[in-house]
């Protein structure tokens, strides 16, 4: 009769521990989904952060839940790559703190990394850590960050170009734009700024690097034609991507106000 009981006690607290399991497994996911709902609210306009900031949250809750095996390595991939944008994006747009700013790009730089080394195929997790990198050097020039002269971020956007140029709408070919214009390089830029516009035309920011390439190519007729375009749509063109089409509207308007009064534009 003991080792009955013996037996029946074991059995219930194998099945108990495997019910727990699967309800860990089914928290992570569920974690999971409520910061892609939390993250696509970011376009609602006024709760970009406190959005953004909630997107992170489940994500890291996720992140802690996942187990850390083979069989979940697509997962944990997804989720930094999730993390690794979401704080580029709340430190671009939504922070003014320097602190900040600096440690979202620094998270955007770590969490891509992670993603890279489970699946080094992944283009999009290349340009994440490419936009996060460019974003870091930006804010603190002394930086080695990226390599001395930017060449890790250069080989970034390559790379992702090679393996998904149309991740986040021509993302990689815009900001090879954005890097060799950077560096005077305005034929290579004029090709990539060409090249996101061809993929996704109501990107607006899309349109307003090359509006930028092509002002500094003396081509300031177009270039204005662009900044035009960009102010004849509405921020939800795209809908999954009106938070950045709104900042870019404003940016824009500022643009062309400096024109309008004969000053060299303020670009953003």
């Amino acid at each position: 009769m003991y080792i009955s009981n013996l037996i029946l006690r074991t059995l219930v607290f194998i099945i108990s521990i495997a019910f727990a399991m699967g309800d860990v497994s089914a928290d992570w996911k569920q974690c999971m989904d409520e910061g892609d709902k939390l993250f696509a609210h970011r376009n609602h306009e006024g709760e970009e952060a406190t959005s953004m900031q909630g997107a992170i949250k489940k994500y890291q809750e996720a992140l802690a839940g996942v187990p850390k095996d083979k069989d979940n390595e697509k997962a944990l991939s997804d989720i930094y790559l999730r993390l690794s944008r979401a704080n580029f994006e709340l430190a671009y747009y939504c922070l003014s703190d320097d602190d900040k700013v600096l440690q979202g790009y620094k998270d955007g730089i770590d969490y891509a990394g992670k993603a890279i080394d489970i699946n080094n195929k992944n283009g999009e997790a290349y340009f994440w850590r490419g936009v996060s990198t460019g974003s870091f050097r930006d804010k603190k020039k002394v930086s080695g960050v990226g390599g001395l002269f930017g060449g890790g971020i250069k080989k970034d956007f390559h790379r992702a170009i090679q393996l998904d140029e149309k991740c986040d709408y021509g993302g990689p070919h815009r900001f090879m734009a954005e890097f060799h214009l950077a560096t005077d390089d305005t034929d290579d830029a004029i090709i990539h700024a060409q090249l996101a516009v061809g993929i996704a035309p109501n990107y607006l920011y899309n349109q307003y690097v090359l509006a930028k390439v092509l002002w500094k190519l003396d081509q300031k007729s177009q270039a204005i034609e662009r900044l035009q375009y960009i102010l004849s749509k509405g921020p939800d063109v795209i809908p999954d991507a009106a938070m950045e089409n709104r900042a870019i509207i404003k940016a824009t308007k500022s643009t062309l106000e400096d024109i309008n009064n004969k000053k060299e534009p303020r670009w953003e």
